[in-house]
């Protein structure tokens, strides 16, 4: 395992990602709506409407959460340019799965990187193999191999939302826009992360089929958190934002069990073959890139105060 994941090096460092042909200089429309989610008849909130108004999808909040879920203080120097406090406000998962640990926290971490190295896809494999032997670092059930694919992964959907997040400095969002994408405590951003953050801690936990309790690996299957959850309706994503987070683990994942139920079964194959890697592949291309292009708005907003 270890051999074929050091054979990856060749593919670590962070390529230069070909402009989009569908970009246009549109301050709110920048790809083929085709490629969009089609948005809600209804929002909870004027925020949202507003939002909806100016191009966003009603899955914003699932898009912006998977992007957000490993960002790291020095990713955001990386990609976007940045130099942001500890103290930043960009909520994000904890990558320490162990029992009653935080699941979400409220600023996006130092990664730790070991500077020694000058490329980031070098740090960012050397943090993954530093913790290759902890059960409880990152993605529950994921092997050392497909934690690396995540990283280049989430390498490049940073990359490509980088590149709607330039175009920004051109065409900035308005005031009311930021307001509302970076108020996550009252719009669909942070129980999105919330909820990716149970999924990937307890794998299967909303699939209908009770994974059992919390620690027991009771399910078998990786989560694949690449996929969307099943259900993007707008009464699911009310449920979803009244949802109480908070209080002991083993309270909420019974809560979870009972009220989060969107058949996500999250199941894929272990990365240890060629069909198996083939089916992730597809999985990585089928990323919808207006996702990107929300994300970048949130990051744009985000990050202009600092």
């Amino acid at each position: 395992m270890i051999k074929f994941v050091l054979l990856a090096l060749g593919v670590l460092a962070v390529q230069a990602v070909p402009r989009p042909d569908h970009l246009d200089d549109s301050p709110f429309f920048p790809v083929d709506m085709e490629d969009a989610t089609p948005g809600p008849t209804e929002a909870p909130s004027e925020c949202e409407n507003f939002m909806y108004s100016k191009g966003m999808k009603s899955n914003y909040g699932m898009a912006i959460a998977h992007r957000l879920h490993s960002l790291t203080v020095e990713d955001i120097k990386y990609y976007f340019g940045v130099t942001v406090p500890a103290d930043n406000g960009i909520p994000t998962v904890n990558l320490d799965m162990a029992a009653n640990a935080a699941r979400v926290i409220p600023n996006a971490p130092l990664a730790t990187y070991d500077d020694s190295f000058s490329s980031m896809g070098l740090k960012h494999l050397d943090k993954i193999l530093r913790h290759m032997d902890d059960k409880k670092y990152s993605i529950i059930n994921y092997n050392t191999l497909e934690k690396v694919a995540h990283t280049f992964h989430m390498s490049e959907l940073w990359t490509r939302a980088s590149y709607y997040y330039d175009l920004l400095k051109n065409t900035p969002a308005c005031d009311e826009m930021c307001a509302c994408i970076t108020d996550v405590a009252n719009n669909d951003i942070l129980p999105e992360i919330e909820l990716l953050a149970l999924k990937i801690k307890f794998p299967g936990i909303t699939s209908g089929a009770a994974p059992g309790k919390p620690g027991d690996g009771a399910w078998p299957i990786n989560y694949a958190y690449n996929q969307p959850h099943n259900d993007n309706s707008i009464e699911f994503r009310r449920v979803l934002r009244d949802f109480d987070f908070s209080g002991p683990e083993e309270e909420v994942f019974e809560r979870a069990v009972e009220e989060l139920d969107d058949h996500d079964e999250s199941e894929c194959d272990h990365l240890n073959n060629e069909k198996a890697w083939a089916s992730w592949r597809q999985g990585f291309k089928n990323m919808n890139d207006f996702d990107n292009y929300q994300f970048a708005i949130y990051m744009h907003c985000k990050l202009r105060d600092f």
